[in-house]
């Protein structure tokens, strides 16, 4: 059986029905999809692979849950980064992270940006570099950098998932978006390894 033959509707609930063939036919339906999503969290390959495979877990354990409201893709998603959260909490939480509160953003809008045009930049610059270079960012600011620029989600959201105060989710932000900027316009941007 083809994952493709299969409907969402059929996956969840043979999912549900705890089916060895429909966790197959979901992991391989969403395994590319769901594996990028962690790349951007992870600071390896290894860690996005370990963060998917927990993701998948949690989903398939978490599945009776999702009651066809919305997208499936989305909720999916919402399930690996909250699963890449966690895992940042439970593997990061001892590395010292800098936080920087009294850096202040040029305007009051949530995603100011000092001197930095991301949609620019994702235009202009090689997917793979970029996301090798938001790799590289610490973890805090890469997790900051993620949830907001790249997920949406509100510093006051943030700030609860990551048990840390709204100024330093918006300061991590700036932080991320400065350091991305200097490697970005770097000479050396190029030599940065995944």
């Amino acid at each position: 059986v083809k994952s493709k033959a299969v409907s969402e509707a059929e996956l969840v609930r043979g999912c549900s029905e705890k089916s060895a063939l429909h966790y197959r036919l979901l992991f391989e339906r969403y395994y590319g999809k769901l594996f990028s999503v962690c790349r951007r969290y992870a600071k390896n390959h290894e860690e996005a692979r370990d963060m998917v495979h927990e993701g998948f877990i949690r989903i398939y354990t978490a599945i009776h849950q999702y009651k066809s409201e919305g997208s499936f893709e989305g909720w999916l998603r919402r399930v690996m980064v909250t699963t890449c959260i966690n895992y940042y909490h439970k593997h990061h939480h001892n590395e010292t992270v800098e936080y920087i509160d009294h850096v202040r953003l040029t305007s009051t809008d949530d995603d100011a940006d000092p001197g930095m045009d991301m949609g620019e930049t994702k235009s202009s610059y090689d997917a793979e570099r970029l996301l090798r270079l938001i790799q590289s960012l610490p973890p805090g600011y890469r997790m900051v950098f993620n949830l907001h620029a790249l997920e949406g989600y509100s510093h006051v959201e943030i700030a609860e998932k990551l048990n840390i105060s709204e100024s330093t989710s918006r300061s991590n932000l700036a932080k991320a978006r400065q350091k991305l900027k200097q490697m970005i316009l770097s000479p050396f941007a190029q030599k940065v390894k995944p």
